[in-house]
């Protein structure tokens, strides 16, 4: 399933990249290049976008509420074009293929040849550029919604490589320090194929012991108490792991605030597993995925953090060591 998604996204971006191309180049007709905005939309299961570009093929109906279009509400334009609807008996705007057939068809050097009057030939010519300025108003509205969409995929991409830098420098970590617990990160994604409780605290359970351990090997176990860069008195025993692990990046990281949210967030999560929900009191809400899902995020950028300044400190002995001798 998530090697479908990122497949998805990879098509996606490829796909923007062509439709901003053809929108730019000018060279293809409008209809061609709503259909692929439209393959753009559901490859990004973008039920609004669909909805809008639908809208923009066939036309809008006589009566439209533009909230329909939801988050593509901003690209709709009133201000365009329109038809009478014999049916209806009103105004209907019409599609962006059909405004491109009449800007084509009342083109200067068509309209010579059908050998109107000259007041009718100023009057066709006239409306041709009405046309053709509102054509390209609502033509940089799609160019618009296929920007932001391969802008998002871009940033989407930078980051899914920083997380997969940080993912491999964690996995490296763990396997070289704490190898026993490897094995928990298997369990991990064996537990995510289950969508139930009892899955998500068994993902929450093996991720407690790969951060126990991770602490085990950086931190060792101490009885006195730890106080933090705010004053705050921590235990650092053996239950501690967190507030350990926390201490040690607090004495070896820059990212302060950073690491002060992913604490923040990484507490609340475990407090969730610790304590189902209670509606009485309405501390706390079930166990979701989504919760599991950044408690994993949380604990490979944690792990990477200290497998980062692990390695600082390993090229600064071996550095020392050698000037030494």
């Amino acid at each position: 399933m998530e090697e479908l998604r990122t497949s998805n996204l990879k098509t996606a971006k490829e796909l923007s990249d062509v439709i901003l191309e053809d929108l730019e180049m000018n060279q293809l007709p409008i209809s061609q290049i709503l259909m692929k905005t439209k393959r753009l939309a559901r490859l990004l299961h973008d039920s609004d976008a669909q909805k809008w570009i639908d809208f923009e093929i066939t036309g809008y109906p006589p009566v439209f509420d533009p909230a329909e279009l939801g988050t593509c509400r901003k690209y709709f334009t009133s201000d365009r074009p329109v038809l009478r609807d014999d049916r209806m008996r009103k105004p209907r705007p019409i599609g962006m293929p059909q405004l491109e057939s009449y800007i084509r068809a009342t083109l200067p050097e068509n309209i010579q040849k059908l050998g109107p009057q000259d007041a009718q030939k100023i009057q066709i010519v006239n409306r041709h550029h009405e046309m053709l300025n509102d054509f390209e108003r609502l033509k940089t509205a799609v160019h618009n919604y296929v920007t932001e969409v391969n802008i998002a995929l871009s940033v989407g991409e930078y980051a899914e490589s920083l997380f997969e830098d940080s993912r491999v420098a964690a996995d490296r970590f763990i396997r070289e320090h704490c190898p026993r617990v490897g094995e928990e990160l298997l369990a991990i994604n064996e537990q995510l194929d289950f969508y139930n409780p009892e899955s998500f605290s068994e993902a929450m359970i093996a991720v407690r012991k790969i951060l126990a351990a991770v602490a085990d090997s950086v931190v060792p176990v101490q009885e006195s108490q730890y106080k933090d860069r705010k004053g705050r008195e921590r235990k650092i025993g053996q239950d501690q792991y967190l507030n350990r692990i926390f201490a040690y990046l607090e004495q070896n990281a820059k990212s302060d605030a950073f690491l002060t949210m992913i604490e923040a967030e990484m507490s609340y999560i475990f407090a969730k597993a610790d304590h189902p929900a209670d509606n009485l009191r309405g501390l706390y809400e079930p166990l979701s995925r989504d919760d599991v899902e950044l408690a994993i995020i949380h604990m490979y950028l944690i792990v990477a953090e200290i497998a980062k300044i692990r390695k600082v400190e390993t090229v600064y002995l071996n550095t020392y060591a050698s000037k030494m001798q």
